[in-house]
């Protein structure tokens, strides 16, 4: 294992790269040299496919031409010429970790291709190569430094064509790979993004170039879109990065260690690795260039609080975008510690009111995290004592708990009538746990998790729930037939989203499905209000009143017409100068490493066209 011999096999990666080669009509492959410091292997070459897409809209007629590829750049070869760079689209692709340049293709290294007939029966099962090519866009797929083909300098056998048997041999190579051979890190993944893009924007000059970098690509492609846009912005030229999207990226590398691992991995990381780099969260707001955020808060291997996501309204909101350790495990102050153990109440704090507080503090937040923990551990101990007391010892059976309904008291629970206030406990945590945050997580599940998650709940619903609600305006103004469709969204430019636009639900969902949705911030509000003014949970007051002041101060801050008509704008026209701008949020929920569903295939499609102006959203 430590120093394999060649393999002879036929059927290996040279075969499905031939495969991928037939495949797809105009495919080709050629090297791009790597540069950079020799520590990062400057001296290699990376392996890099082109698919061209069959067809290209022109911006000047409606009329479809065939895509003329350039030949790969070698001495004595001519550069494109103007005419033959116009109407280009391209897309760099930043493979995730452990995956190659020929799965993103549609090649599967255990199943072989997948079915072409599966593709045209669901849309969802199809590759990002042919997701792209389809809407016009020519994909560059390459191979990180180490990885396939692609090497970041030279090799033990690079001079020798033939492998030296024995101890000796092996020992040489051994020490040679160990340490004097390049070994791919960070930052030569970044610098691998850079030089491809870097290549893409000098030799073919496209139009229109979008960097998607998915989970560890993410990592790349935010590099590569800094290094390119930041130098460009400074000389006074036009960003020559259309779009960055990082497809459920982590926010720093050591932030998921410690969700996977353990805490103790954070520091190990830096101990380890002290030239590595991997703050995402700072590349992104440092790109300067339209940008994507994509994100599923129930992703199973990147931590939602570990999250690009999360790192970057944690950085917006509470640390005046510093990403130093974002994401990490935070432990809360000492007096809320001591208060969860014991069960104590809360001490009384002014929330943040708007439009006062422009932003929270990470005290407020902190408040807020552990009023709602006290609230969910007291609703879950009256929930517990319910169910004991409704429980028949002496033949085994454990009777329904009927819920508290106002409205009708005929279906007013047994326990209920004996404890008013363990019901209202109940029922009242029920609702909150319920709340929608907007970005995929309701509050219960975070709060579940523990309060520093709390905290990235707060902070995401505050950067990146307007986006969502941007969303639901849209879909509001397409149902009302008075908007007049001439004018687009110019209705969303002069007045603030309204309160309906916080429901995410199915238009025709059923209350009392087996099925549970999301509850609306402002139903929850309705709820808690009338709760506070009947004082039931007289124990839990100034938890109460605390959460349900922030929940105001979000739906104010959200609905107020300053920040509805900056992120509408935003979102439907992106602001490339726009200082540490947090970009775009696309809501997923389609896990880690599935395709995204055919409804987010097209949300994206969206925000890429509103991005160039091609159509409304």
């Amino acid at each position: 294992m430590i120093d394999p011999k060649p393999h002879k096999y036929i059927f290996a990666l040279d075969v499905i790269r031939g495969c991928v080669l037939a495949r797809h009509r105009g495919a080709r492959q050629f090297w791009v040299k790597r540069y950079g410091s020799n520590a990062f292997g400057g001296n290699g070459k990376l392996d890099v496919i082109v698919i061209p897409s069959p067809t290209n809209v022109s911006t000047d007629s409606e009329s479809t031409r065939q895509l003329q590829m350039p030949l790969s750049p070698r001495d004595g070869r001519s550069p494109l010429k103007t005419a033959e760079r116009s109407g280009r689209k391209a897309v760099l692709y930043c493979n995730p970790n452990a995956g190659l340049s020929e799965v993103a293709t549609g090649m599967g290294l255990t199943s072989g291709n997948i079915d072409g007939n599966a593709e045209s029966r669901d849309p969802s099962h199809r590759s990002w190569t042919t997701y792209y090519t389809e809407h016009g866009y020519d994909i560059y797929l390459f191979n990180y430094a180490g990885y396939g083909r692609s090497y970041g300098d030279s090799s033990w056998n690079e001079s020798s064509s033939e492998f030296a048997p024995g101890f000796v041999g092996a020992m040489k190579r051994i020490i040679f790979n160990t340490f004097i051979g390049f070994t791919p890190s960070s930052e030569s993944l970044k610098a691998d993004a850079t030089a491809v893009a870097n290549h893409i924007v000098e030799n073919i000059g496209p139009d229109q170039l979008i960097i998607h970098g998915e989970s560890i690509g993410g990592m790349g492609a935010a590099g590569a879109a800094r290094a390119l846009t930041t130098g460009s912005t400074a000389a006074g030229r036009s960003s020559p990065v259309s779009l960055l999207v990082c497809d459920r990226t982590f926010c720093n590398l050591n932030a998921v260690a410690q969700r996977l691992v353990g805490s103790w991995t954070g520091n190990a990381i830096n101990l380890l690795t002290p030239t590595w780099s991997t703050d995402v969260a700072h590349d992104f707001l440092a790109a300067k260039c339209p940008k994507v955020v994509a994100n599923d808060a129930s992703d199973e291997i990147i931590h939602d609080h570990s999250s690009l996501k999360s790192g970057i309204s944690f950085a917006k909101e509470l640390t005046k975008g510093s990403t130093n350790d974002v994401g990490w495990m935070i432990k809360p102050p000492l007096q809320y510690r001591i208060a969860d153990l014991t069960s104590q109440a809360l001490p009384t704090k002014n929330p943040p009111t708007w439009p006062a507080d422009k932003h929270i503090s990470i005290d407020e937040s902190f408040h807020f995290a552990a009023c709602a923990r006290r609230l969910g551990k007291l609703a879950t101990a009256a929930k517990r004592q319910a169910a004991e007391a409704l429980s028949d010892d002496e033949e085994g059976i454990e009777l329904s708990y009927l819920s508290d309904d106002s409205s009708n008291k005929s279906t007013r629970g047994v326990f209920a009538q004996k404890n008013d206030t363990s019901s209202a406990l109940i029922q009242m945590w029920t609702k909150l746990s319920c709340c929608d945050g907007l970005c995929g997580a309701p509050l219960g599940s975070s709060v579940k998790e523990g309060m520093d998650v709390t905290i990235s709940w707060l902070t995401s619903v505050l950067i990146f729930g307007s986006h969502v609600l941007a969303e639901n305006a849209e879909k509001r103004l397409k149902k009302n037939q008075s908007t007049n469709a001439s004018t687009g969204l110019t209705s969303i430019d002069s007045d603030t989203f309204l309160i309906e636009d916080f429901d995410s639900r199915p238009d025709e969902y059923d209350e009392y499905a087996l099925i549970a949705h999301a509850i609306p911030i402002p139903e929850v509000l309705s709820f808690l209000k009338e709760l506070i003014a009947e004082n039931k949970i007289p124990e839990v007051e100034n938890e109460l009143k605390y959460v349900n002041a922030c929940l105001t101060y979000v739906v104010e801050r959200l609905t107020s017409k300053e920040n509805g008509i900056s992120v509408t704008k935003r979102r439907f026209k992106p602001n490339d100068s726009e200082e540490n701008s947090a970009g775009c949020f696309l809501n997923l929920h389609c896990g880690h490493n599935n395709h995204y569903s055919t409804e987010e295939r097209d949300r994206l499609m969206t925000l890429i066209r509103s991005c160039f102006d091609r159509e409304p959203v």
